[in-house]
């Protein structure tokens, strides 16, 4: 009895501290963003949905279950001021969380029709908001592939999949709109997908530490993982190398065509970086480098929503 009150309090005491740390952001200054009520409410709706998905995901994929994958993503995620205020983006990185669900479970769980076509119809709707994510598409693709018996039938499933958000879109105008040209969509999708133009980056000195150290936490989370395939089961070990394919993908998309500071790049690039942190930093008998690690990153985290008042 005694033991299951205490682990309830470790557990209330860690969601108190999730919730200071995610409304510690609320009143820093991001300029161009409508601070409305609803604004908040739906971007904070949208980070713990995809921390819950990231959490069935590490459950039914992984086979694991704890608190470390959705805690590192709500505190990665919500270090931008700017990811407390609803935006396109938003919406982007759920239907990209949802992908990303389908997409494993396909790869490492079962192949199935329903996780193939989930996958490449959720990325389909998470491109139209944020086209880049399209880029996606080639390693979906590659590393999937293999996984299916049926390869025409794969082609066939995933183009369709892909295809079907932008034709209800297109459906849609149509509808609404006499003179909607589809002509003009396809060229805004391209541009969205090739405009690599970028504004001033202003980051603090501990907002430059939070992601040199969240890189290079990430970094040894790769090399560790990648050193444990052959230990790993053959499924496990499936959806951990496509975890770090997204790491990387997602990692160089959001660097690449993400305009400016402004913009929240953590709600997409912890997705897959929470899921390897836990499988580096979650291990019980890790040694205390790896402590010590996740230790300073939490101390700069602290430094820098401090910053955000200075």
């Amino acid at each position: 009895m005694n033991r299951t009150i205490s682990e309830f309090l470790v557990l209330v005491g860690a969601f108190l501290l999730l919730a200071a740390w995610y409304a510690s952001g609320y009143p820093a200054a991001t300029p161009g963003i409508p601070h409305t009520f609803l604004a908040g409410f739906l971007a904070a709706v949208v980070v713990l949905a995809n921390a819950v998905i990231l959490q069935w995901t590490e459950d039914r994929v992984l086979a694991q279950v704890g608190l470390f994958t959705p805690a590192a993503y709500i505190v990665l995620a919500a270090a931008n001021p700017a990811a407390l205020w609803f935006s396109p983006f938003h919406g982007a990185t759920l239907l990209l969380a949802l992908s990303i669900a389908f997409y494993l479970a396909f790869c490492a769980v079962r192949p199935s029709m329903g996780n193939l076509v989930g996958a490449w119809a959720t990325l389909g709707g998470a491109a139209l908001l944020f086209p880049p994510f399209l880029w996606l598409v080639p390693v979906y693709a590659v590393s999937a592939m293999v996984k299916a018996e049926e390869k025409l039938k794969f082609w066939v499933a995933s183009l369709l999949a892909l295809c079907l958000p932008v034709g209800i879109y297109l459906g849609v105008m149509a509808l609404r709109s006499d003179s909607f040209l589809p002509g003009t969509f396809f060229a805004s999708l391209w541009q969205g997908m090739t405009d690599v133009s970028h504004g001033s980056l202003h980051f603090s000195a501990a907002t430059l530490c939070r992601i040199l150290l969240t890189a290079l936490a990430t970094l040894l989370a790769i090399l560790w993982s990648a050193g444990r395939l052959d230990r790993y089961k053959i499924s496990r070990s499936a959806a951990v190398m496509r975890i770090i394919y997204l790491t990387l993908s997602i990692s160089l998309l959001t660097l690449i065509f993400l305009p400016d500071s402004r913009y929240p790049a953590g709600l997409a690039t912890a997705l897959p970086v929470s899921l390897l942190l836990n499988e580096y930093f979650g291990v019980p008998d890790r040694k205390k480098g790896s402590r010590i690690l996740a230790v300073i990153l939490v101390l700069i985290l602290i430094a820098e929503r401090i910053a955000c008042y200075v």
